[in-house]
């Protein structure tokens, strides 16, 4: 076990063996000293790759105005296969961060210029479930609501993929409710940005915001089952 010190690194409390690197931990002792050598590690800050946004020959283009959105498999196999392995990396991750944000911390300090900010990988693994589904709540309500939409937080696909990421499964049925609202103004929001771009300018960047809010509305209705939200956008859950 470890205390947290003023800079908010692991500090040593209790005794813990010597480990020496690359070689099995022979007790439990050793395991600890491994578990605080690698949390001392951890980055504040972590870029996710985002070649697993990049699929240039799978481009989600309208169709027409009745069915606007649309994905090929490829895309969604990809997003979901690497979604998942970037999951189970933060599933480990979040075993060295014993400490958990309280909501009530997160109100004082929350406001939309907080989405403004790409998201410190050592706050969205320190959260519990309670604040990850506060924080999503706020930014489906307040970032994504269809009456603020000309002041959307810059980095705010960021955060929702971010805490996507670090929810745990199976999901109770009220938080899903947020999930599902969260999916649907992604739906919503990439729908529209690719019907006010010039066909010439479609671009399949993971830069470009109407991609970002595409590959989310894909983890949700996919990753976390939700293929219901497909029919009410005129999609299947075999879109081509």
């Amino acid at each position: 076990m470890s205390d947290i010190d003023d800079d908010c690194h692991p500090a040593q409390a209790l005794p813990i063996g010597t480990h020496t690197a690359g070689e099995k931990p022979q007790d439990g002792l050793q395991y600890l000293s491994l578990v605080h050598s690698e949390a001392s590690y951890i980055p504040d800050v972590m870029a996710v790759d985002r070649s697993m946004f990049d699929l240039t020959s799978d481009v989600a283009e309208p169709r027409d105005q009745s069915n606007r959105l649309s994905f090929p498999p490829a895309l969604i196999n990809k997003q979901v296969h690497k979604f998942s392995k970037l999951r189970q990396y933060c599933s480990r991750m979040q075993k060295l961060h014993p400490n958990k944000l309280q909501g009530e911390e997160l109100e004082l300090t929350i406001s939309k210029k907080t989405f403004d900010e790409q998201p410190c990988l050592s706050l969205v693994l320190s959260l519990s479930q309670v604040s990850v589904f506060e924080l999503l709540d706020y930014i489906q309500e307040i970032c994504l609501s269809s009456e603020e939409k000309s002041r959307i937080p810059t980095s705010v696909s960021s955060w929702i993929f971010s805490l996507l990421c670090v929810i745990d499964k199976p999901v109770p049925m009220d938080y899903m409710a947020i999930i599902r609202a969260v999916g649907r103004r992604c739906a919503v929001l990439s729908s529209d940005l690719l019907t006010s771009l010039d066909p010439k300018d479609l671009n399949a960047s993971s830069d470009e915001p109407h991609f970002q809010y595409l590959v989310l509305f894909i983890l949700v209705c996919h990753y976390f089952q939700q293929l219901d939200l497909l029919e009410e956008f005129g999609l299947s859950s075999n879109s081509s």
